[in-house]
């Protein structure tokens, strides 16, 4: 089974769906976090959805026999599922058994305490393009505290993929189309045929995300961003790009205000924080951007035994003609999990690693038309 990273902590505002038990409740008993990242095959050209849909036992109570189904609609097959084995302490998830038959899928856990979550992690393959989804919301049945079988189901909830189902050529075609950046992937990472894009971490956003996650083009040209990865931890590359409208004045200037903005944008990717000790942050000329900040250093996960660390590379530049300021943050994982695996240094890997990353920095660019040009359109 694969590896993903893990569910972030509880956040602090809970957006509550109330379940429709059998018998008839005055409070939800569960709360259902839904994501669905859209995922590039850039070998094939194809398109897939990677759920993450968080389950939260909000009832008070402590359930047996606990079992989650999940039904996906006509058309939709489940290409893989993973087991996420991160703890079975409250506000942990909960190991379950899996099992998938036809589009449908199972699991299980013996016990199902308050404030506990499982996760339904799943890589859905659609066997035609899709305009529009509907998921059937989850159904769990449980036994009750006083030996009663009850069932509840989740909403169900319809989801517009249009800009994905629809692109025409790869995830670079994707991303030139939508956020007007081109990023060489073949060329830069030639053995990395999949690409998944990631939400903004909880922790950072204070909530867990829901619903399609993808690119997130703003209201014109000159304002959005993206975060992508690949690879499972230990061979896993991500990149966070931002690009905001900024007038030159406006840009950043101060180094300690570039470094709290990276640390900002490095805390999307997860609780990771900059290691002190060697944090380089320097400006100069980067192809053709003057008074480029470039950041290099180490990141390490805040949470104990799980990541360790890895290294980490940004740049913060200006687009004079689009009055655009951009922000690139690229970090790798080559070490292992766990207790273990997190703490011992494999440098080699991250060597490799960061040969991509350095492939996909120096492919960036901005094909953000300039202000000027747009305006006499």
């Amino acid at each position: 089974m694969r590896c993903r990273f893990a569910v972030a902590a509880l956040a602090a505002a809970l957006l509550l769906w109330k379940a429709e038990p059998a018998a008839a409740q005055t409070a939800p008993l569960f709360s259902s976090y839904p994501s669905y990242g859209a995922k590039f095959d850039i070998g094939s050209e194809k398109f897939s959805l990677v759920t993450s849909v968080v389950v939260y036992n909000i009832s008070g109570q402590t359930f047996t026999d606990v079992t989650f189904k999940q039904t996906y609609p006509d058309g939709v097959t489940v290409k893989e599922t993973y087991q996420r084995d991160v703890g079975t302490e409250a506000t942990g998830e909960q190991s379950s058994a899996r099992k998938v038959e036809g589009n449908v899928f199972f699991a299980s856990v013996p016990t199902y305490k308050t404030r506990q979550y499982v996760v339904i992690f799943n890589e859905l393959q659609m066997a035609r393009r899709l305009n529009q989804i509907t998921f059937p919301g989850v159904e769990i049945t449980y036994t009750d505290p006083s030996g009663q079988r009850q069932t509840a189901k989740l909403q169900d909830m319809t989801y517009d993929l249009f800009i994905y189902s629809n692109v025409v050529g790869g995830l670079r075609r994707f991303i030139r189309k939508y956020n007007n950046i081109d990023i060489d992937f073949e060329k830069a990472t030639p053995n990395r045929k999949e690409w998944e894009f990631a939400p903004i971490a909880a922790s950072a956003q204070g909530r867990f995300p829901t619903g399609i996650i993808g690119t997130f083009p703003g209201e014109d040209q000159y304002n959005g961003h993206f975060r992508i990865r690949s690879g499972p931890p230990g061979d896993n590359i991500q990149m966070v790009v931002i690009y905001k409208s900024t007038k030159k004045k406006e840009r950043l200037a101060e180094r300690d205000a570039v470094e709290a903005k990276l640390r900002e944008y490095l805390r999307w990717c997860g609780e990771f924080e900059f290691i002190p000790d060697g944090l380089q942050l320097s400006q100069g000329k980067w192809k053709k951007y003057d008074d480029t900040w470039s950041l290099e250093g180490r990141w390490k996960d805040t949470i104990k035994d799980r990541l360790g660390e890895g290294p980490v590379k940004a740049k913060v530049f200006f687009g004079g003609h689009e009055e655009v300021e951009y922000y690139v943050v690229a970090l790798a994982h080559g070490r292992g999990l766990g207790p273990q695996g997190s703490v011992t240094p494999n440098p080699d890997k991250e060597a490799q690693l960061m040969k991509e990353v350095d492939a996909l920095l120096e492919s960036f660019k901005s094909e953000i038309v300039p202000m000027s040009y747009d305006k006499r359109r």
